[in-house]
């Protein structure tokens, strides 16, 4: 019911109900019936229901007129005094009582308020953020842009355009997000999310300020169909929330995986919870070519220790299919250029594809077969929550050195196939009210070819593989559903030339 319904509803009652009071009685009934008969007219309520509260409001009038006749015949005057607290008190429940009805019974027809609104629901968030990026001095000054060269469709030998490794940078930034959640049916849900992002890249939806107040472009961001076909188990296809547990290591949290997932849980009665996930998610289409494709599956338990102690276990397996490049016949050759991956950031082992001596163009040097293994246990005392989280990640098909320096035709960047991570949380799960809070610490060290460097952290290190440090982060609302957030992340390189570089994030978070 809307709040004019609402108004004109309680006003109609109010009048009705108050109508027996000395001389302003007929006045009163008189506007009450005249606001209930508006009421059916714009057709908020139906005309029984309206009859039915005109009704029972001259019952309570016939009734006090036969009490008072009573205590008149007994020689008593009675001359009450009602206080504005309570009248203000009688006025609320009135109000409550009917807004309450009115719900329970379907008074709103039909088209006043449509059936499908009941199904759907709108939420979303919106972040602004000031980024501050310190770079070491000791920094090596010319790291290729490997995605930027593929982007060109390659370059020329020495004219490849680099990353900033050296310049201090600082970015005011923001991220909206827009929810619309369908349940079409018991059974069947549909969920769309549109989101902001410089590009389309699939670990960021930040937008940068600095372009002349340009518009900025919106994408979508999730568009799925969610079936629970058995009871705690969902079929799932198109572009979908990420269905595995895992953290940042292995993927970035905006990542929102494309293609047909099954996931779901089972509770063990006294023992706990088993869940699991599995999908085929395209990574490429190729028209003449083979496409690539990423086969995942996950299983996994979570349970109560006792009371106060909770803990989750995961086990999962990712398998990357013809995502290795293939180097160009000798002599210039470029009848494998169709293998170089369209998307790199940082940190994995690459080649140059191209044979000809003038020309660069990235390929990944080596395949991806991921085991990786989420836990973490929490200790609630109350609302707050005390929690370690850590995960190990191992790459089974990465390539060794030897193999990688024949394909480069030189010595490189060593190669490495472990990542790793640790972390610990306290405070509030999740901050809706003021003066929530949380703190957290935690590190990682992630080689060469341990992730694919496109899907992890965007964050730490400015992205990318072949990696190591720790980042602390606080979190305090300030009013309800609104909290303000500081993060440091401060990152160094494993194998690779010296990258140095920490990052200072001061986030406002608004969510509705």
């Amino acid at each position: 019911m809307s709040f004019r319904s609402s108004l004109l509803t309680s006003a109609a009652v109010l009048a009705i109900t108050l109508s027996p009071m000395a001389a302003a009685a007929q006045s009163l009934d008189d506007v009450g019936i005249e606001v209930l008969q508006l009421l059916v007219d714009e057709g908020v309520i139906p005309f029984e229901k309206a009859q039915a509260i005109l009704d029972k409001a001259h019952q309570k009038a016939a009734m006090k007129k036969e009490a008072e006749k009573s205590a008149g015949a007994a020689g008593v005057v009675n001359v009450p005094y009602v206080p504005e607290v309570t009248r203000e008190q009688i006025k609320e429940e009135i109000r409550n009582e009917v807004m309450a009805t009115a719900k329970t019974e379907g008074w709103v027809a039909p088209n006043v308020l449509p059936e499908w609104t009941k199904r759907i629901e709108i939420s979303g968030d919106l972040r602004a953020r000031t980024q501050y990026d310190n770079f070491a001095d000791g920094n090596f000054p010319t790291f290729p842009d490997v995605n930027a060269i593929n982007e060109q469709g390659g370059t020329f030998a020495g004219n490849a355009p680099i990353l900033n490794s050296t310049e201090d940078r600082q970015r005011f930034r923001y991220r909206a997000r827009l929810n619309v959640d369908a349940q079409v049916t018991d059974n069947v849900k549909v969920g769309v999310r549109i989101a902001s992002g410089d590009s389309d890249s699939a670990i960021s939806t930040n937008s940068t300020f600095g372009d002349y107040f340009a518009k900025d472009p919106i994408w979508i961001d999730r568009a799925y169909a969610d079936i629970e076909f058995y009871d705690g188990l969902h079929f799932v296809a198109g572009r979908m929330p990420n269905p595995f547990y895992s953290t940042s290591m292995v993927w970035d949290g905006d990542i929102n995986p494309e293609g047909l997932a099954i996931y779901g849980d089972h509770d063990i009665e006294d023992v706990g919870t088993v869940f699991g996930a599995a999908g085929v998610f395209p990574l490429e289409e190729r028209e003449l070519f083979e496409d690539i494709y990423l086969y995942a599956a996950q299983a996994g338990f979570k349970g109560d220790i006792n009371s106060d102690v909770r803990a989750k276990g995961g086990l999962a397996y990712y398998l990357y299919q013809d995502i290795q490049s293939v180097k160009n016949p000798p002599g210039g050759s470029r009848l494998n250029d169709w293998t170089a991956p369209q998307h790199l950031s940082k940190g994995n082992s690459i080649f140059n594809m191209r044979t000809d001596g003038l020309t660069e163009l990235a390929g990944l040097a080596s395949e991806y077969e991921l085991l990786a293994l989420t836990g973490e246990v929490a200790y609630r005392e109350g609302p707050l929550e005390f929690k370690f989280t850590g995960e190990v990640v191992k790459n089974l098909a990465a390539i060794e050195k030897g193999e990688l320096d024949q394909i480069r035709g030189e010595p490189g960047v060593e190669p490495g196939d472990l990542g790793w991570l640790v972390r610990f949380d306290a405070g509030y799960p999740v901050i809706t009210e003021a003066m929530q809070w949380s703190v957290g610490a935690g590190y990682r060290h992630v080689e060469t070819d341990a992730v694919l460097d496109v899907f992890t952290d965007s964050d730490f290190s400015l992205g990318g593989t072949d990696t190591e440090g720790y980042e602390l982060t606080g979190a305090l609302g300030i009013y309800d559903n609104t909290y303000v957030r500081a993060t440091w992340y401060s990152a160094d390189s494993i194998n690779r030339a010296p990258f140095s570089v920490d990052t200072v994030q001061l986030d406002l978070n608004v969510n509705f």
